[in-house]
Order: structure tokens, then C-alpha cells, then sequence
């Protein structure tokens, strides 16, 4: 009887390494640190009366530092950064993270950002186990800035592989006190 029930007790253990190996009982979570707008416009002018007198290009550049926690017992990766901006009339527009090999063009160009960017999260970024990443996040939206003051929601979409994403609301000027600013899914 002896040997039987060290053998069970010892795939019983055996099944609960695997379980919690493949199954970590804890998630990844983020929250968002800071978030700073730049809006500009562009005045395009054109030398003939034929083509159009002026055109302007609105753009609102949003930079928004985030902090994602790794609370798994294993690595996460980040796939995709995006930011999901609703207006209030409820239309859509996606907007992907600028990769940190741009920003000094952008910067370049609208030298405002310099201040706002700080040291940036980027794709294939690897958050230990236990351990936490930050680092700013950098999505310009071709929309004015009173779009932006009315919008709806704005969310940011911190993909993962092979896990869950987090999702992250930045709260609005209205919604400040009531959105939720930290996100955590299994």
C-alpha cells in the first residue's frame, strides 16, 4: 500500500508543477503615469489660385507615459501599442504608437515634443517576471484639438504576446475623476 500511495502523491505533485507552470494564477497590469498633448496645425500654401489658396492639417500628438507590471511567473513581451480615439459622435480612429526610431524626426520637426518624450516603451520590449517596464508612448491623430477635448474616450491597447492585452483608458477632462487609470486581465 506504501508504494501506491507514494505514486499517487507523487503525480499529484507532479500535475500541480505543470498546472502552475502553464497556468499562472496572476496577470499582467498597467496603468497609465502621465499623459501630455501637443496639438499643432500645418498650413500647406499653394502658389496658384488653381489648385487651393490654403489647406491646413490639424494634428494632435499625444504623449502618454505608461507603466505595465508583470505579475506572471513567467516573461511578457509587448507585441503592439495602439490608441483607439472615439469622438463624441461615436466614430473611430486607431493610431499606432510612432517607433522610437522616428521621434527624433518628429522632434525635429515640431521641436514641442522634446519635452513631452521621455524614455519610450517599444515593441518586443521583455518584462521579467516580478518586474515592471515604463516608458512613453507617443501617437499623433490627425484631428483638432477641440476633437480631442470632446472626445468620448481614448484608449491605449498594450498587446502581448501570447497573453492578454492590457487596456488602459486615458480619462478625459470631464471623466477625469471617474475612468479607471489601471487595467489588469488574466
Amino acid at each position: 500500500m506504501l508504494l501506491p500511495a507514494t505514486l499517487a502523491i507523487a503525480c499529484l505533485a507532479l500535475a500541480l508543477l505543470i498546472a502552475r507552470h502553464f497556468f499562472p494564477a496572476t496577470s499582467v497590469e498597467g496603468e497609465i503615469v502621465r499623459t501630455d498633448i501637443l496639438p499643432t496645425v500645418t498650413v500647406l500654401k499653394a502658389k496658384s489660385m488653381v489648385i487651393a489658396p490654403s489647406e491646413t492639417d490639424p494634428v494632435v500628438f499625444v504623449a502618454t507615459t505608461v507603466r505595465i507590471y508583470n505579475g506572471r511567473r513567467v516573461p511578457a513581451f509587448i507585441d503592439d501599442l495602439k490608441l483607439t480615439f472615439t469622438n463624441s459622435e461615436g466614430a473611430q480612429l486607431v493610431a499606432s504608437a510612432e517607433y522610437p526610431k522616428q521621434i527624433p524626426d518628429l522632434e525635429l520637426q515640431f521641436p514641442a515634443l522634446r519635452p513631452l518624450v521621455h524614455a519610450t516603451l517599444d515593441r518586443d520590449t521583455r518584462i521579467e517576471a516580478g518586474q515592471s517596464a515604463e516608458g512613453t508612448l507617443l501617437f499623433a491623430l490627425d484631428v483638432p484639438k477641440s476633437m480631442w477635448e470632446t472626445r468620448r474616450s481614448a484608449v491605449i491597447t498594450v498587446g502581448l504576446y501570447h497573453q492578454n492585452p492590457v487596456i488602459l483608458t486615458i480619462p478625459g477632462t470631464a471623466a477625469a475623476q471617474t475612468a479607471p487609470r489601471t487595467s489588469s486581465h488574466p
